[in-house]
């Protein structure tokens, strides 16, 4: 098991939301991710300082290349 962060993000890139639990692997954890995005902007997936994945809502850096 490995400890994850799961991060719900608004669509003003503020955290609404931060979900701390062990799960067996990277694919549980997006698992989990994936039935939280059905109903907010995106979720980040973080174990450590490693970001696992993203989902939906791209990074929106404010236009600045």
């Amino acid at each position: 098991m490995q400890h994850y962060r799961l991060y719900v993000v608004t669509a003003g890139e503020d955290i609404s939301q931060t979900l701390e639990r062990d799960y067996p692997s990277d694919h549980e954890a997006l698992a989990q991710a994936a039935r939280l995005r059905a109903q907010e902007h995106a979720v980040e997936v973080w174990t450590g300082e490693r970001l696992v994945a993203r989902l939906g809502g791209d990074f929106d850096f404010g236009g600045h290349a």
